[in-house]
């Protein structure tokens, strides 16, 4: 056995021991309910990691995402539904069929057409519907991009960067409208389009909008403290501030930023 199949079957066998009866009783009592908000929170970690090129961080949160997957595994092996061999099997099967231009004799012409070819692979494979696969749970921002790049791949997509962003105007445009007539469900609708056709400009722009959006947030976060910092110093109250004072505060917070 390779060292990787040594280490990876420890892992198994200390999860295995956690859950036994001589184990722990924490780890004993855990449903998949109980480990599905560990496992979003260890993912956004992982997420984190990426973003700060935080590569022993990286390393440490794989790790813990990791422990998710055993977990689960551990669990299901219990209740004789599957085990962590079953898993690995199954996502080894996936991958050979949805690469026959590595695993056989199908040849491609360059990524674009692997794309195309995975969700026609997908389709043979029982999805009814190549939106179909586009998980509930994510995020409603990453579910836009997501549904975006998967119909692109069948050829329902903008020409081009451009395109997306005249209809971004047009949606913006409708936005004005729709807060002007004064209907709440018409402005919602209308703000609903925009997100989603932002969410897409992203991939046209070759971002991910869920990690611009983390950078975004992160950014806010720090310009802010640096307010409260300059409002502080100047002995002043927050909420005894005129408009015009925070637009200079705020200014001045962004020129620190990029110094």
């Amino acid at each position: 056995m390779s060292k990787t199949g040594i280490k990876f079957e420890e892992l198994v066998e200390i999860m295995a021991k956690l859950r036994s009866p001589d184990g722990c009783p924490w780890d004993r009592k855990q449903t998949y309910k109980d480990i599905a908000a560990h496992t979003l929170e260890e993912t956004y970690e992982v997420l984190d990691a990426i973003d700060k090129n935080d590569f022993d961080g990286l390393c440490e949160e794989l790790g813990d995402l990791m422990l998710q997957v055993v977990f689960y595994s551990q669990i299901a092996n219990e209740e004789k539904k599957f085990t962590i061999d079953d898993v690995m099997e199954r996502i080894k099967r996936k991958l050979i069929h949805r690469h026959p231009h590595v695993f056989g004799d199908a040849k491609v012409s360059g990524s674009q057409e692997v794309l195309e070819r995975w969700e026609q692979l997908k389709k043979e494979e029982g999805k009814d519907s190549v939106v179909g696969g586009v998980p509930n749970a994510l995020p409603a921002l990453l579910k836009a991009f997501r549904l975006g790049e998967k119909t692109s791949r069948m050829g329902f997509d903008w020409d081009n960067a451009d395109g997306i962003l005249a209809k971004v105007e047009e949606e913006a445009h409708e936005l004005h409208e729709a807060k002007a007539s004064g209907n709440k469900d018409d402005i919602d609708h209308e703000y609903g389009d925009l997100l989603f056709t932002m969410a897409n400009l992203g991939r046209f722009l070759g971002l991910d909008p869920e990690g611009s959006l983390r950078r975004a947030n992160k950014k806010f976060i720090e310009r802010f403290k640096h307010m409260e910092n300059s409002i502080k110093n100047e002995g002043s109250e927050m909420n005894s501030l005129s408009p015009d004072r925070w637009e200079d505060l705020w200014n001045e917070a962004k020129k620190a930023d990029k110094g």
